[in-house]
């Protein structure tokens, strides 16, 4: 990865209030040659005037927004860096950022100044990368130009057709291998999600570098004794898939720590109407979506409510195994039915463990006759390796998963979190 050098970079930092603009001026003035302009319109005439590096905007602002100022001066400027400050009500407007603005990554207000200067860093970190890039590239074209000259117009052709492709694959690989690392930064922790009541294991093996299963992790901000685990397969795999993952990620948020939604159902029904939104699927007939599983543990209360979309809880209480299902619909796609989630409470008295599961595990061919895992194998599995430690649980998974699948291609992205309720609180 490249190093930031010891010159300092220009940042230009936009936000309609003054005071906003002063502190992170104070707060990073020794970092960078800080600049500010409080309106787009001044943002820009700053930007002709200095070699900006790095452009932080904050997104509502009165006269032009953050995403308006990114995507008008994109063209003028298409190597200057771009981060935008956004609420997570925010959703339409960082899509576009995304797709439209060149926008490097969207930090959550109010911004922790550490991290933040940690994403400044590897902004610019990726600058110098673009520009050691363009110089390879120009050497490259150099010498390709000598080479053609030597050999015949059919040769020149093919060779320059090669290195077309070749560049192109290498960039299409970075891309994903940044998705990828983007993707992972977002999924929380596992000692993260280890609260008073858990010890957790989360097996997770995506079928490309990024996955369609992802997991979702946070605690009420008005109760810290209701903790909120979500579990999302969404439709596909790969791109398509993690660009679902990521409206998934982007709603619970909102959901969450917006809107305080403390009801399995009603988490599935907001998630059910924002992603039908967003995909404005009751206009093109759109019919992508996930299934999902959510799970509120209160703390003290020492219950645990479920609600699924398609989605089951498994339970081992007094090493007894039952199944909560969830409903037989998804979330999004069925924007013609009027869909009811039901919530499950459950007393964690007596339980042991929990699991929480999408269904690349069971499906994944494998075995002697090149048949499904199945649903039968993976339930009885989780049986015998539930009084295991967690560390344990999962190793053995991996293991039995790999021994299963053999010389076959993995079918599916495979998600497994395993909750074991600590001895003490039992």
């Amino acid at each position: 990865m490249a190093e930031i050098t010891d010159k300092k970079y220009n940042v230009l930092y936009v936000d309609d209030e003054e005071i906003n603009l002063r502190i992170f001026k104070s707060g990073f003035r020794r970092s960078y040659n800080v600049f500010t302009a409080i309106s787009g319109d001044e943002a820009i005439e700053l930007m002709r005037r200095e070699n900006i590096h790095l452009i932080v905007t904050d997104q509502k602002m009165p006269e032009m927004t953050g995403t308006e100022l990114l995507e008008q001066t994109v063209d003028e400027f298409p190597n200057l860096m771009r981060i935008i400050l956004t609420g997570f009500a925010d959703i339409e407007a960082i899509i576009k950022a995304i797709n439209k603005c060149g926008v490097y990554k969207y930090v959550t207000k109010p911004y922790d100044k550490g991290e933040m200067k940690q994403t400044m860093d590897k902004a610019l970190e990726s600058l110098e990368l673009k520009k050691q890039k363009n110089s390879l590239v120009d050497e490259l074209h150099v010498a390709n130009q000598s080479l053609e000259k030597l050999n015949n117009e059919l040769e020149e052709k093919v060779k320059l057709r090669t290195k077309e492709l070749e560049l192109s694959n290498d960039r299409f690989k970075d891309s994903i291998e940044y998705a990828s690392f983007i993707q992972k930064s977002m999924l929380p922790q596992e000692e993260e999600m280890e609260n008073s009541l858990l010890k957790t294991f989360i097996y997770h093996k995506p079928l490309q570098k990024v996955s369609g299963d992802y997991y979702w992790y946070g605690v009420n901000p008005s109760n810290e004794d209701l903790e909120i685990i979500a579990l999302l397969d969404c439709t596909g795999h790969g791109v398509p898939g993690a660009l679902l993952s990521m409206i998934g990620d982007l709603l619970m948020n909102d959901i969450i720590y917006n809107k305080q939604v403390t009801d399995p159902k009603e988490v599935l029904l907001l998630l059910n109407e924002g992603v039908q939104s967003i995909l404005n699927q009751d206009k093109n007939g759109n019919r992508d979506g996930m299934d999902v599983a959510v799970v509120i543990i209160d703390k003290s209360k020492k219950s645990l409510s479920f609600a699924g979309a398609r989605q089951e809880l498994m339970i081992f209480r007094n090493n007894k195994q039952s199944i909560e299902k969830g409903v037989k619909f998804g979330i999004g796609g069925n924007f013609e039915l009027d869909i009811v989630f039901e919530t499950k409470e459950i007393s964690l008295e007596g339980v042991d463990s929990f699991y929480l599961y999408s269904d690349g595990y069971k499906d994944q061919f494998g075995g002697d006759n090149s048949k499904k895992f199945s649903k039968s194998s993976f339930e009885k599995l989780l049986k015998s390796i539930s009084n295991k430690e967690q560390n344990q649980q999962k190793l053995l998974l991996e293991e039995k998963f790999k021994d299963w699948k053999g010389n076959e291609d993995q079918t599916d992205d495979v998600l497994v979190m395993g909750f074991e309720l600590k001895k003490e609180n039992n």
